[in-house]
């Protein structure tokens, strides 16, 4: 029984349908240069800061793994058409991920100093409400789905700026996955968004890999019951 991924699916879905709505509703103060309706972005960045960020010390990459709106659309979206080839290491670099959070940073900067006349606004926050919306269609629309279908469908995760910081802030979390007495059957392999499992089957270890989902997918492939979560309030290094 697939316990986990159908406690996560309806987790996902209460998620997707609250952001949509915001998203609707800032899109639509973009569209008509309505600053109030700008504002409502805001909302978005509040429940990644809040939803990401706080629970990325004892949770990791939770928020990545099982509240992200966007993960949940390439996830289950993109995975239909995605060709499911292996994530290039290079973007998987640190370099990479930096080059990317540091482009996110300009482009910001840019905002709230007024020079995007898209988002332009003499109310601050409607400006970075309205970029934090226009940021989301556009990473979404240029990289997430090309490279979603061109390799894993959550291929953006692996470089997305929130989900790093996260990766970073999840070096003491307590919740990891177990591999016991595995006979490297390979099916969790399949499911990992990010090709993390193929790293760490075929004996037995903890998954310590910062960017894990804690999506309990692989838990759920196993039907030998090797793979298992675990709380550890001890560091697993």
């Amino acid at each position: 029984m697939d316990k986990f991924s159908n406690i996560r699916k309806k987790v996902q879905l209460i998620s997707v349908v609250a952001s949509s709505i915001i998203l609707a509703v800032a899109l639509h103060g973009i569209i008509t240069h309505n600053e109030h309706y700008f504002e409502i972005g805001l909302l978005l960045i509040g429940a990644m800061l809040a939803g990401g960020l706080l629970l990325a010390p004892v949770l990791g990459r939770f928020w990545c793994g099982w509240l992200c709106p966007r993960g949940t659309f390439l996830e289950y979206v993109l995975g239909k058409v995605s060709n499911r080839s292996s994530i290039p290491k290079k973007m998987r670099t640190t370099e990479f991920k930096l080059l990317i959070a540091s482009i996110m940073a300009v482009m910001f900067l840019m905002v709230l100093l007024g020079k995007n006349p898209l988002l332009a606004s003499q109310d601050k926050l409607a400006s970075v409400g309205g970029f934090i919306v226009f940021l989301c269609v556009v990473t979404t629309a240029l990289i997430s789905i090309p490279l979603g279908i061109i390799y894993m469908p959550r291929t953006w995760c692996s470089f997305c700026p929130v989900g790093y910081a996260q990766s970073l802030l999840s070096k003491n979390k307590i919740l990891h996955v177990s591999i016991e007495d595995c006979r490297n059957c390979k099916k969790c392999h399949g499911s990992c968004h990010l090709d993390i499992c193929r790293d760490y089957t075929g004996k037995s270890k903890i998954i310590e890999d910062p960017d894990c989902f804690a999506c309990m997918k692989c838990t759920d492939a196993c039907k030998l019951g090797a793979n298992k979560p675990v709380i550890s309030l001890h560091s697993m290094h």
